[in-house]
């Protein structure tokens, strides 16, 4: 593990899931940063592996992160969450405030889950994991900031990491919103961070003053897919996300 300055460094993208809809094999992600997918209608991610209970609180947020995060989870009795997402369960949110205009009671069940932790808090009751969990919203940063919230926690030492990004359509009245971009449509990734070994392609976090070229999912996924030496994953504060030579490994 290293860590150097602003330089977050040491660590494996050892897995990673994404969703949206009518989109979720490598293949898809591929035609879609090739311009030729505009994917499907709209679907629901499959979260069929959660028990019952948890899977009715669950809204549709919390259903594609889970999505996501699941297989980046199999296997591990332990692992460090970090959810990310812009907006959370808005709609959830704007439930609460219609009753509290209305001068209605506000449902207990509604604020468990429209809270910004609410989805890593019902990923722990599910595996039965009392790891850490972080909740992380920054705007258009919000990918950028969860993925190096993830870092720097495998630079202090955890083992596992799953960083996991949500967002999805807006509900009316902020779904005119403009300059959404990306962030304005249905989409989920998590990765698996772990520290780097001579087995693992080192990775690192690079404050950076470069241009993004393209929205920071598509660049994440053209990290993942096309294995580019880098990518620019910020939006209004830069950050590189760089790959080392994988060293012991062919």
């Amino acid at each position: 593990m290293q860590q150097t300055g602003e330089n977050i460094g040491g660590f494996a993208v050892s897995r990673w899931h994404a969703w949206a809809p009518g989109m979720e094999p490598v293949a898809d992600w591929d035609a879609w940063l090739a311009g030729k997918s505009t994917g499907a209608a709209d679907t629901q991610p499959d979260v069929s592996q959660l028990p019952a209970l948890l899977r009715r609180r669950l809204d549709r947020l919390g259903r594609m992160a889970l999505h996501t995060a699941w297989p980046c989870l199999a296997g591990l009795g332990a692992a460090q969450f970090v959810f990310a997402s812009r907006d959370g369960s808005l709609a959830r949110t704007l439930e609460l405030l219609a009753a509290l205009a209305h001068d209605e009671p506000l449902s207990p069940a509604i604020f468990s889950v429209s809270v910004h932790n609410g989805t890593t808090g019902l990923c722990s009751i599910a595996r039965g994991d009392r790891s850490a969990t972080t909740a992380v919203a920054a705007g258009r940063d919000s990918l950028a900031m969860g993925l190096l919230e993830a870092a720097c926690q495998v630079s202090a030492g955890a083992e596992h990491v799953v960083m996991c990004y949500a967002d999805q359509n807006l509900p009316p009245p902020y779904d005119t919103a403009p300059g959404r971009g990306m962030q304005h449509q249905p989409f989920s990734i998590s990765l698996l961070l772990e520290p780097a070994t001579p087995e693992r392609e080192s990775c690192r976090l690079i404050p950076s003053v470069q241009p993004a070229a393209e929205n920071p999912e598509a660049a994440l996924l053209r990290f993942l897919t096309e294995h580019t030496a880098s990518a620019i994953i910020g939006a209004e504060q830069g950050w590189r996300l760089e790959r080392s030579t994988r060293a012991g490994q062919t």
